[in-house]
This record gives structure tokens, sequence and C-alpha cells, in this order.
């Protein structure tokens, strides 16, 4: 009857002043649920807006009773019994008719009516007629003011068996729980109170002063019962919070620890059942990590564009130093005396030294230094190849164990050291008794900073290398490399060794 009434109460039954719509649809009801004998929905001010069956003329609206007040208080699903009107009390009490009522509400919460259903009391009678009683001596049902809806009894149904203290004389509210009490008839039995829905109550009577297994059972039940109750709602509520609220803010959680893991396509997926602060944290970090990965890809496209531009002016660069040295190289042909042809040799060498810097500086992305390994190795190699006198080619090595990296400026300075002082130990053979030579450089990290690069040649042609002398211009450009260098040169001339200590260059 609760669910019945909860459906009829969200049903569209039109406008209040129109009455057509809500009559045809109660009528239909009515017709599909036999027990029910009347349904009506009264206002608030007790005006009947309507109901079916309708009223004879004139007749006046019996709906209108003490239980419309209390439906109104109750906030909830009742059953009422009203006072007969007329015949024998036995009479009467078959021939009842209990009254369902549920309040109704707006959007606001606030009451607007009551809808209202006359059921007959012989229909919860048949239901207790058909109950078994091998160890009850009675069972009944009971309003709030202790009116007896049905009963049955072992034997023939009577009112003596209740106890005196809830007997419709004493209208005394009843109570759920197990108690040991007198009858009306003096017989002292255990009753068994439990709350019904619809504010009526049942009662299980035993003449045994020992409860039996089903009253026993029944009493462990009306304790348990509020357990029960508070254990499936906290379990409910605990899975309701979880799938609103925990798995919500997991997935946020889960998000943002890819995010930080690297995974920049890492989004929090919409979720329509979380709560708006979960769902706003996850529009903002999604927003978020949308403006930082447009931001990025404007910067890496701003790189790319950069290093475009870089490599743009590289090639420019290497192309202008190739067309120099051709230039030089033309120009060398016309050298008149060797001495000529020697100033030309100068200015190829350090134009080629100055394209193997700035070729080793533009081929990796960090343009904040240069591996000197990689460098002096192609510096041998290229001067190998241009070096070469009639009396044979130099041989050139350059050993590195481990790499070595300076600033753009000190690597273009410790190039051109290299290369002065391979010109200045290939300028010197002779061709009386050696026919090439050999130059090996060896660079090495020193454990306490800095490094040391190693020239190492094969033939006396070291002599004299330190020394002044003011007709040519080796030793002034020495020293100066090596005081842009911030560094120390030794010269072993009997062991053809020249030592240079470097300071750290990054």
């Amino acid at each position: 009857m609760n669910i019945l009434l909860e459906t009829i109460s969200a049903l569209p039954l039109g406008n209040p002043s129109n009455s057509n719509v809500c009559d045809e649809t109660f009528r239909r009801i009515v017709l599909q649920n036999r027990k029910i004998s009347s349904l009506h929905l009264i206002a608030l001010d007790g005006e009947t807006v309507c109901r079916t069956p309708q009223l004879r003329p004139g007749a006046d609206g019996d709906m209108q009773d003490k239980w419309f007040e209390r439906a109104i208080e109750v906030q909830q699903f009742a059953i009422w019994a009203p006072p007969p009107a007329t015949g024998t009390e036995k009479d009467a009490d078959q021939n009842r008719e209990l009254i369902a009522t549920l309040p109704i509400y707006d959007a606001d919460r606030r009451a607007i009516g009551i809808l209202g259903a006359k059921v007959p009391s012989r229909s919860l009678t048949l239901s207790i007629q058909e109950t078994d009683l091998p160890d009850a001596s009675a069972v009944a049902i009971l309003d709030a003011k202790g009116t007896i809806l049905a009963q049955r009894a072992k034997g023939v149904p009577v009112d003596e068996w209740l106890p005196a203290a809830r007997s419709r004389e004493a209208d005394a509210g009843l109570m759920s729980g197990a108690y040991v009490l007198t009858g009306l008839d003096s017989i002292k039995r255990t009753y068994v109170v439990v709350a019904l829905p619809g504010n009526i109550f049942g009662i299980y009577a035993q003449d045994a002063e020992e409860l039996s297994s089903a009253a026993r059972a029944l009493l462990y039940f009306i304790i348990a019962f509020p357990l029960l109750i508070w254990i499936v709602a906290s379990i409910t509520a605990g899975r309701a919070t979880e799938r609103i609220v925990i798995e919500p803010l997991n997935n946020v959680r889960q998000a943002i620890r890819r995010y930080i893991a690297g995974d920049d396509t890492a989004r929090v997926e919409r979720d329509t059942n979380a709560p708006e602060e979960v769902q706003a944290v996850a529009t903002k970090f999604n927003t978020m990590a949308d403006t930082i990965q447009a931001r990025d890809e404007a910067l890496r496209a701003a790189l790319d564009h950069q290093k475009a531009l870089v490599r743009e002016i590289n090639h420019r660069v290497r192309n202008n130093l190739q067309v120099m040295n051709s230039l030089l190289n033309l120009q060398s042909r016309r050298a008149k005396t060797p001495e000529q042809a020697a100033i030309f040799l100068d200015v190829q060498r350090r134009l080629n030294a100055l394209g193997i810097v700035h070729a080793a500086f533009y081929q990796g992305d960090d343009f904040r230094s240069v591996d000197l390994s990689i460098l002096l190795k192609d510096l041998c190699q290229s001067t190998e190849r241009h070096l070469s006198s009639e009396w044979g080619r130099p041989v050139l090595s350059m050993h590195c164990p481990s790499p070595v990296f300076a600033r753009p400026d000190a690597a273009l300075t410790l190039a051109f050291l290299v290369t002065e002082l391979i010109a200045d130990a290939t300028s010197r053979l002779s061709p009386e008794g050696h026919p090439a030579t050999q130059i090996d450089f060896d660079l090495a990290e020193q454990p306490r900073g800095g490094s040391t690069l190693t020239m190492k040649v094969d033939q006396p042609v070291l002599a004299d290398l330190m020394e002044n002398r003011p007709d040519e211009g080796h030793i002034n450009l020495f020293r100066g490399l090596i005081r842009q260098l911030r560094a120390h040169m030794d010269v072993d001339e009997p062991g053809c060794v020249v030592t240079v200590s470097l300071p750290v260059l990054v």
C-alpha cells in the first residue's frame, strides 16, 4: 500500500481546479486494485480535491476525521482505524474499513496534500486467519491507540487474551519489546510487540512461561533489527561514498601521478556522478595540463625554428670559410718567393682550424661547450691531409681516453695552439735523413681539475722553440695563446716533448 501511494503521488494528476483527470486516474487505479474501496486526494484545508467513487449528491465527505490532522503530523505512510458508524461491535469489527494515508510534498519539501485510501479490515483478518499458530496462543494487529484491526487466537477470536495494560479502554501507547503481563482473562502470558509500517503494531502472545523457539527468534529479531539496519546503512553509505567520492578522487590522483611520471597525455575522465568539488578539481587539472602542453608545443616549435636558423647560419659561415680558403689558394699560386707562399699557407691553416672548431661547435645541440677529444682528432686528420713537403707527409695522431669539454672561445684558442705547434715542428724538417715525422698528441684530465696536452715528436725539431727570435713571430704567438688559455707550457728539447697544463675550460 505504501508503494502504491508513493507511485500515485508521482503521477501527473492535472490542475486541482479541474478534477476530471484526477478522478479518472483514481477510477482506473481502484479498478485494478480490488482491495481498495475508495481513493481520495485531500488538500491541507480539508477540502477533497478528487476522489473515486464519487460522493452521492448531498452526501457529506466521510474522510474528515481526527486521523486527518494526525496524518499531517506523522509526515509518513500510516494506517488509521476510524470508529465504526453503526451496527454491533462484532459486525463493526468485521465491516470496518481502514484508512491508509501518505502526505504529498512539493519540490521544496512543503506539504501540499494527503493521499488517502480505504482498505477493508477483513483483508488483514484473512491474512491472519491463514497464519498457523503451533506455539502462539494468539496474534493480532493493533493501531497506535490500541484498536484491534485484526486478530486470531486458538479457538474463538476474543479480546480477553490481550494484556490489560494495552486494552482499548486503557488507550496506552504501544512499544516494541518482550513483556510478561496478565491478560484481561487473568492468565499470565509472554507478549512480544513488534512495530510494523504504517503506525501499527503486531502482538504475539504465548501462554507458557518459557519462550518458544518461534517467540525467541522473533524477540532476537526485534533486538537485532536496529543493529542490522545500522550495519546495512553503514555498508550502503560506505559503498556510496566510495563510488561517489573515493573513486573519483582516486582517478584524479592516478592522473596526477601519471602526469608527474612524464605522461603528458594523462587527463581525468569526466564523471557526472562525482561531487561538484571533485569535478572542479578534475577540470582545473585538465585545464592546467592542456595549458602546459600548449605552451610546451609552442616552446618546442620556437626551439626547432631557432635550431633551423642556427644550422642555416652555420652552413653559410662554412661556405664563406671555404670561399676564403679557395681565394687564398688561388692567390698563393701568384707568390714569387717561398716566403710569400708560406704566408698564404699559414693563413689557410688557421682558416682550416677555425672551420673545424666551427663545425664541432654546431654539430651538437649544446652550444655551450665543445668536446676537445673529437675536435683535436678532426684537426689532426685535416692538418695531416693538407700538410706535405717534398720530403713526405707528416703522420699525426691524437689520443684522448675520456671526453674533455671546453668553452667555444677556449676550444678555438687551443686549436690554434695545436695548429701552430704542428706547423712549427714540420717547418724544421730537413731532407737529410728525415724523410717524414711522427707527431703524437695526448689529452688527459687531471685528478685535481684541468687537463694536460702533450705533444711528442719522433725527431729533434724542438730546439730553440721558446727562444726570442725577433725575425720570426712564432714565439710571440705561442706566448699569446698560452696566456689567453691561462695555461703553462714546458718544452723538453732532448726528449722532443711539449707539455701544456690547461685549467678547467668550461
